[in-house]
């Protein structure tokens, strides 16, 4: 089995399993009858922990091993839905969501995403690698999706005898620990190829440093930018002004993430013809005048059409993004780097939304102005710094 197959194996069972589980928890906490800011505390120990969790990778993967990295985190994702499972009160959740894989976010901020990213960077060379990352991204989305969608079975099972709410979403719990150890048996044949040489382990950051701390600032800006209009700023917006429904908005997000996980394999096709960083910068930038233009659009189907259309765009980056992180650094350096930009990128974000809800009740179009500009400026900044470093000289 080829370390491709290994990796997007795993990767989608990750993806199927946090897609499931960013939905339960919540709703466990609600069965539980927990109050708010307790369950609003457990999605915030897990982003910290899964945050401090992603340093330690990027400092120590290449001296432990890509393998064993690997190998802790699905054994700890098995014990991670046993714990959920076993909990019954605000406290022992809380250590868990801290010292567990959970993934309380849609998207994919996992502490052993940087070592994997870094085996891909590994495993291909030149055009063929913009295209293993456009793959794998694919396979995470369409796999987190219909993890979303399995959370859905709590509806079933608690109509068994004695099993109820909470022990339907018990059982789900145990199906994510089922997963990881699914998980683990794919990590357990990775052989030597998945690693550097030995003679080359170290932890952390070598020659490669200032790269990678410039482009983790214009990421940084990147995400705080879409920070300001995650989706429920964006579904509040449609709210007010077009009074569109749940449902609808539902449905409008479902198409944009179907047309997010497309323009994934058209950004590899881009960027093999005309580079990571103008495929990133040239696709973004017509996103950012989209997203300004939903702010200003005076009916709902316009709104929406701008919507669909700049999700197409504006994901096209992703996998240029982490191609480009692994290609300006050495091999024993792709751990570290792809962990310190993705982790500047998830710290980044967390302002944004409350900033974006500000801006949104001064004045509804703010937020979309402010993402588009500041988009823009580190596109420009991106293309000014980058345009020629896209490979190690």
């Amino acid at each position: 089995m080829g370390l491709r197959t290994i990796i997007f194996s795993a990767k989608a069972l990750r993806a199927f399993g946090d897609g499931m589980m960013s939905i339960l928890i919540a709703r466990y906490a609600v069965a539980l009858g927990l109050p708010g800011w307790q369950a609003g505390a457990i999605a915030t120990a897990a982003l910290v922990g899964t945050a401090l969790a992603t340093f330690l990778v990027g400092r120590y993967a290449e001296r432990l091993g890509r393998r064993t990295v690997l190998l802790a985190g699905a054994v700890l994702g098995v014990g991670t839905g046993i714990g959920y499972a076993a909990s019954v009160s605000f406290a022992p959740l809380l250590l868990i969501a801290f010292l567990g894989t959970v993934n309380p976010t849609a998207g994919d901020v996992s502490a052993v995403l940087p070592v994997e990213q870094a085996i891909l960077g590994q495993a291909a060379e030149g055009p063929a690698r913009v295209r293993v990352f456009a793959w794998y991204n694919v396979v995470g989305q369409f796999a987190a999706a219909l993890g979303a969608l399995a959370s859905g079975a709590t509806v079933l099972i608690s109509d068994a005898p004695g099993v109820g709410e909470t022990g339907a979403i018990r059982w789900l719990f145990a199906s994510y620990s089922l997963l990881a150890a699914v998980s683990l048996l794919f990590v357990l044949r990775l052989g030597k190829s998945a690693e550097v040489p030995a003679g080359s382990r170290r932890g952390g950051l070598g020659p490669s440093r200032r790269r990678v701390f410039t482009l983790s600032a214009l990421f940084g800006t990147d995400a705080f930018a879409g920070g300001l209009v995650v989706q429920s700023i964006i579904a509040l917006y449609l709210l007010q002004k077009f009074d569109l429904d749940p449902a609808t908005t539902g449905a409008i997000f479902f198409g944009a993430s179907l047309m997010s996980a497309v323009s994934f394999l058209l950004s590899a096709r881009l960027s093999s013809r005309f580079g990571l960083v103008n495929t990133m910068v040239f696709t973004h930038l017509p996103s950012n005048l989209l997203l300004a233009g939903v702010a200003f659009a005076p009916v709902a189907p316009l709104a929406v059409a701008f919507l669909l259309v700049r999700s197409f765009l504006s994901q096209m980056d992703v996998p240029p993004r982490q191609a480009l992180v692994v290609s300006i650094v050495h091999a024993e350096e792709r751990a570290a780097a792809a962990a310190y930009t993705g982790l500047t990128r998830s710290l980044s974000a967390t302002p944004g939304p409350t900033l974006g809800g500000a801006l949104l009740g001064a004045w509804p179009p703010a937020p979309f102005i402010a993402c588009a500009l500041l988009k823009s400026t580190y596109d420009a900044a991106l293309w000014a710094l980058f345009r020629r470093a896209e490979h190690l000289p």
